[in-house]
Order: C-alpha cells, then structure tokens, then sequence
C-alpha cells in the first residue's frame, strides 16, 4: 500500500515538471526569443499615442498662438500629455478668467467633455461671434507687422486681453447681453453671434478716482421714475457740508432726510450743528421726477457693489463733452428706452417717454421676462460697429 502511494506521488511530480517546461515553450515566440521581450514590446506600445498627442499639442499650440493665447506652458517637448492638450483647447475655447473681474453673478459652465472629441484641424470653427472673428484678423495683421516694427507688441498685447475676454463669454453662453466698455465710453446690446441689436449708445462711467468696477452680472428689473438712496460717503463728503451751510440746497435737489425706521424727518427739525461725518443718523434720499440723478429709468443689477445703469438728469452731458468717466461709479446710459423696450421683450415706453415728465410719480418696478446678462469690462482694444480696430483712451490708467 505504501509503495503504491509513492508510485502515485513520483507520477505527479514528474507531470508537474513536464507541464512546466511545455507553458515555457509555449510562452516563446516565433524566433525563439522568450517572453520578456514581447514585455518590452508592450512597455513600447505607448509611443504611438504619445506622438499623436504631441502632434494634436502642436496643432492645438499654433492655432491658439494666432488667437492671441500665450503658449509657452503647453509647448514643452519633454512634458507632452493629454492634460495639456485638453487645457489648450479649453483656453481656446473658454479663455481665461479676466484679472480686473470684481464680481462674477452669472454661472460659468465649461465643457470639459468636449476637449476629448475637440479636433484641433477645426478650431477655426469654433466661434461664430464675429467681434471676436474681426479682432483676431487685425492681431495678425499687426502681428504680421510686429516682424519689422518691435513698437507694435504693446499694440498686440492690448488685444491679446480683449480676445480673452470674448473667449471668456463662452462661459456663460448667452443668446443676448449687455456689453459696457469702459474706455470706449460705450454701451452694446449683442447676440450669440455678435450682431448688436441697438445702435451703439455712449455711457459716462466712474472717474478715475471713482472707478466702475468690471463685473459679470444681470439685469434683475427695471425701476420707473426711481428713488436715488444716496451712497453714504455722497451723503457726508458732499451732500452734508453744503446742507449745514443752507437748508436750501434740501429742497433745490428735492432731497429727502430719513431716519433709521425710514420715516421722513423735517428738516427744519434737525439740529444741522451737532451733526458731523461721524455723527450723521440719518439717510438721504432723493425723491423721484425729472431732477432725480438717476433720472426716470433704474436697471437694477445684480451685484453686492451698489452698481447699475440709469437714466440721467444731465442728457446734455453726451453731447456737451467728450468727458464721459465722470460719475461716482453707475452707469449713465445715453438711450435708457431703447434699452429697457429691448430687455422688456415688449415696446413699453415709446419715445416721448423721456421728455412727459410726470409729477407726483412714486417708483414702479417692472418684471423683466427672464435675467438679462449684463458685462461691464475695460478693453483698451476692440473693434467697433463697422469692424474697425480702435484703441481707446486708457482712462484709468490700468494698462501702463
């Protein structure tokens, strides 16, 4: 029994040897060779993607050096991978977020997805907003130029900032928006495409040392003949000094004192010399009508900032001067009806609006049909309603 159990024991053993070297002569190849080198073939297999990717890089890099986008982080040798090419085809697409962005109201979504089917043979198709089309077409030119004149870089840096900016309103895709350019002194209402859908209308803006912030946002309602709540430091810096000196200057700008509970207080009633900048326990309001600053149309934006666009009782201003960055901040716009029958989605007011005038009229808050995107930006480069290249002033002085 015992002898019969080793005879058994040794036949295993010696299947087990014969299967081994049988799996080994199956693992090697035609040649021979064993299946260590067929590893290194696999270890190898990458290469060929690698070079699609580095050439999909290349491709990707060239077009967006023609756009304006500075390339050099992408375009390493010897750091070629699918993440830098889908960055570059986000920045083409989606830009960057603009450095002088104070405030952001509107979602941004990116497409993050679409960079893995994106061919980069086709970028040139991806934008249809013809500003955007035209100011890419004067870049190089300019740049074209830059090649026999160095003084042209400053030039092509100035748009280099513009076309970031409209690569970053893909972001928010919006079918119409209000577009505020600062140095240009000018309002444009858009669509997807870049037709303006107004004539372009001038804006006074802040002064230089009242600065309209940039700012992403919406028109959340429009508000007929609106109070004007007079920012505090208005109020104390220059609205109290002149009312302590005479009671008059209350009732020639049909101003309103109110105290903490929003009751209106009598002037007559207030002791003027105990108050001061630190002592002021008040708020000043101005009563609606045709004097009203702010004029008979309030656009009410979105935004923590207390900045929006309104009508103004000082229309002569764009066409008086060509000073038009001399607010406190807000926006001044040149053709307010046009603007809210627009944003209205209806002809609300027509055009005698403006010059009626009611008396007594208390405010009045009118539904927009749905938010309306709103950008106030500083582009020192841009091309205007004809396609035209301009530089405008840099007002602020944020560019030297």
């Amino acid at each position: 029994m015992n002898s019969r159990r080793i005879v058994i024991g040794i036949a295993v053993i010696v299947s087990l040897v014969i299967l081994f070297f049988v799996g080994r002569q199956l693992m090697t190849n035609k040649t021979g060779k064993p299946d260590r080198v067929q590893s290194k073939k696999a270890e190898n297999q990458p290469e060929a993607p690698v070079r699609q990717v580095a050439q999909l890089l290349h491709q990707a890099c060239q077009y967006a050096e023609s756009v304006g986008i500075d390339t050099t982080r992408y375009s390493s040798k010897s750091n070629v991978s699918e993440d830098k090419l889908t960055n570059v085809l986000l920045e083409i697409r989606y830009g960057k977020k603009p450095s002088r962005m104070a405030f952001n109201g509107l979602h941004e979504t990116i497409d993050s997805a679409w960079a893995a089917k994106a061919d980069p043979a086709t970028l040139a198709t991806i934008s249809t907003f013809m500003p955007y089309k035209q100011l890419v077409g004067h870049y190089n030119r300019l740049q074209e130029q830059s090649k026999t004149n160095p003084a042209i870089a400053d030039s092509l840096r100035l748009i280099r900032q513009t076309l970031n900016f409209y690569r970053y309103i893909n972001r928010f895709d919006p079918d119409q928006f209000v577009l505020v350019n600062i140095p240009a002194g000018e309002l444009n209402v858009l669509d997807r495409t870049g037709k303006r859908l107004l004539s372009p209308m001038q804006v006074i803006s802040g002064k230089p040392d009242k600065q309209t912030p940039c700012m992403v946002t919406y028109i959340q309602d429009i508000v007929m003949y609106p109070y004007w709540n007079v920012p505090r430091n208005i109020a104390l810096e220059e609205m109290l000094p002149r009312m302590k000196r005479n009671l008059a200057y209350i009732y020639n700008q049909n101003l309103q004192i109110l105290d903490e509970k929003n009751h209106e207080v009598d002037p007559e009633d207030i002791d003027w010399d105990g108050l001061s900048d630190t002592n002021f326990p008040y708020r000043v309001r101005q009563a609606s009508g045709c004097e009203n600053s702010l004029g008979l149309l309030k656009f009410n934006l979105a935004n923590p900032l207390a900045i929006y666009l309104h009508d103004t009782n000082s229309r002569d201003l764009f066409t008086s001067t060509t000073n038009h960055w001399r607010s406190h901040g807000c926006v001044r716009v040149q053709k307010p009806v046009e603007l809210a029958n627009l944003v209205l989605g209806a002809k609300t007011f027509d055009a005698e609006f403006m010059n009626k005038c009611l008396i007594d009229q208390k405010p009045r808050t009118l539904a927009i049909p749905k938010p309306f995107p709103v950008f106030i930006v500083y582009n020192v480069a841009d091309v205007d309603s004809t396609g035209k290249l301009r530089f405008y002033k840099d007002v602020y002085a944020l560019d030297k």
